[in-house]
């Protein structure tokens, strides 16, 4: 598995929409950074978020 996801495959693995997207950056829940124009989030970032919204 790819160790940093696009915008896209972020949005696909946690089922949400593009302003879902941005507002969890925005908020700091889901931590990212951004490469030239795209934005890239680290799987471990992703997985720190479902842990947080389960609870773990």
């Amino acid at each position: 598995m790819k160790e940093i996801l696009t915008r896209e495959e972020v949005m696909e693995v946690l089922k949400i929409g593009r302003s879902t997207f941005y507002k969890l950056l925005q908020t700091g829940e889901l931590k990212g950074f951004k490469e030239g124009n795209r934005y890239k989030v680290p799987v471990n970032s992703i997985q720190d978020y479902i842990n947080k919204r389960m609870k773990i």
